[in-house]
């Protein structure tokens, strides 16, 4: 199992990432940044949702839902 791979079986079962775990999970799913102030927004083309997330170390709650969404719009 790589790394990837264990980071979404973490988030599907709803254990907590870093925001760096999550920036590069998005990358890999295809995501640009735009940085807002302290927000960092998560764009795709052709997505319907932009995610954004404040840079700390562990996620809130409701960010990690928004990841979990993302992962099941792309068939995880």
């Amino acid at each position: 199992m790589g790394k990837n791979d264990k980071l979404i079986r973490k988030i599907l079962e709803n254990r907590t990432i870093t925001y760096n775990e999550a920036e590069r999970l998005l990358f890999k799913l295809g995501f640009e940044l735009e940085i807002c102030g302290s927000h960092h927004v998560f764009r795709k083309k052709g997505y319907f949702k932009n995610i954004s997330i404040k840079k700390r170390k562990q996620l809130l709650p409701y960010q990690l839902r928004d990841l979990k969404e993302v992962l099941r719009d792309h068939g995880y």
